[in-house]
């Protein structure tokens, strides 16, 4: 496995920056299997970005009568 440096986002918004900031980067979150492919070299992500602790565990309507599912629902 590469070397690779860990953030946690404190909020979606800080998620996203961190992303777009920072080249070769990947969000992870529970139930993948990102470290088992980066075990074996075949993803090979500079940085990772947990959004486990963010409030993306949600399914909401929106206003227009549509769904917003969020990142962690499981």
């Amino acid at each position: 496995m590469k070397a690779f440096e860990y953030t946690r986002a404190s909020s979606p918004a800080d998620a996203a920056a961190l992303a777009a900031k920072t080249p070769g980067a990947r969000f992870i979150a529970g139930g993948t299997n990102l470290l088992d492919l980066m075990k074996l070299e075949i993803e090979t992500p500079t940085h990772l970005i947990d959004v486990n602790k963010l409030a993306l565990d949600r399914i909401e309507e929106t206003s227009d009568g549509g769904l917003r599912i969020g990142a962690l629902v499981r």
